[in-house]
């Protein structure tokens, strides 16, 4: 009897436990939503919000600088990066004075609709040209992606040179030839993410990974950019471009084809060649240890293990740089995300380099 009444009592602990799970899960999904809402009223009285189709779903297309500038610059977000309208202006500063700026997102990023069909290099840069064209914004342009946008933008030049004036990648992700089995990534984490974003659950890891980059913008706008981050976190679509990006590398790598459209590479994270270099820039030992997965019995060996490692990536980056043709790179030591890290001096290649093209 006495251990009838014991399970009885746990079972009711057990009931309890799990309702007050259940509605603490609804309230952070509610407020995830309100988060989400509000950020989208807050980009609508401030003129970022300009959804446009893209074919199977609407994107943000938002425009500024010069409308009747020497050039349109066409600027593609780097992995997850949903609020790049707010978060890069620092860095575009100087390009819009006489150029006309437009923030293309893409789709589960930032305002724009989310998508479950395949993110392949070939559809994101199919829907791209789409929104475009539906906005009204006519080519030439002058593609800037960052990071995981270098791909979608590597394709696009390769595949329609026609519609491009240049590219400015900004430590963007080479194009290479993975042995998908070899190398095949455990991605799961992803997977997991998106169902707690979907909870309203990624505000403290939003808080945490990206306090740094929310220092540099206003009180008004750090909650706008969080919950734009949190809401591509949660989008199915930037969860299957992360799941499919090693394919979308081998795919663009092996359809690439070499032409003499201007290009720069800004490389960041491959800039680095000495030990000082790391530490000028915050990489000490426990982070690329931490953060990097850098392993070593000392210091000294942590150090050297990153460096050989980054060697060998900067020979495959080079490849790539090469098989793309007429591409001019630059390095500058940094964080990866640059354009909160040193947004004026990014700033400044990326306009030196526009200046070449006229001449």
């Amino acid at each position: 009897m006495k251990a009838k009444r014991v399970l009885k009592v746990t079972g009711k602990i057990i009931l309890v436990i799990l309702v007050l799970v259940i509605v603490v899960l609804i309230i952070t999904s509610v407020l995830f939503h309100l988060r989400v809402n509000k950020a989208k009223n807050y980009l609508k009285s401030n003129g970022y919000y300009n959804l446009v189709s893209a074919g199977d779903y609407n994107v943000n297309v938002f425009t500024c600088g010069n409308q009747n500038g020497k050039h349109t610059i066409v600027a593609l977000a780097g992995y997850l990066d949903g609020e790049m309208c707010i978060g890069w202006r620092k860095m575009t500063a100087p390009l819009e004075e006489d150029n006309r700026l437009v923030f293309l997102d893409r789709a589960g990023y930032g305002v724009s609709d989310d998508y479950r069909g395949e993110m392949t290099a070939e559809h994101v840069v199919e829907h791209y040209r789409t929104a475009l064209q539906n906005a009204g914004i006519q080519a030439p342009y002058v593609l800037m992606p960052h990071s995981m946008g270098g791909v979608y933008a590597t394709y696009w030049a390769s595949q329609y040179p026609d519609e491009l004036e240049a590219v400015m990648i900004i430590d963007g992700s080479e194009a290479q030839h993975f042995d998908l089995e070899k190398d095949a990534l455990d991605l799961d984490i992803v997977k997991w993410m998106r169902r707690a974003g979907n909870l309203g659950l990624l505000p403290p890891v939003i808080n945490s990974d990206y306090e740094r980059d929310l220092k540099m913008l206003s009180d008004e706008e750090k909650p706008v950019s969080s919950a734009l981050l949190e809401k591509t976190m949660s989008s199915h679509a930037s969860t299957d471009e992360m799941l499919r990006w090693q394919e979308n590398c081998n795919y663009v790598w092996d359809t690439l084809e070499t032409n003499d459209i201007p290009k720069m590479y800004l490389s960041i994270l491959y800039a680095f060649h000495t030990k000082e270099q790391l530490i000028n820039e915050g990489f000490t030992a426990d982070v690329l240890r931490n953060v990097y997965g850098v392993t070593g019995d000392s210091d000294d060996e942590v150090y050297a293990n990153y460096l050989e490692t980054e060697a060998e990536k900067r020979s495959i980056l080079d490849a790539y740089i090469e098989k793309m043709g007429n591409c001019q790179k630059i390095e500058m030591q940094g964080q990866h995300e640059i354009m909160f890290d040193k947004p004026e001096e990014c700033g400044k290649i990326l306009k030196d380099f526009l200046n070449g093209l006229d001449g």
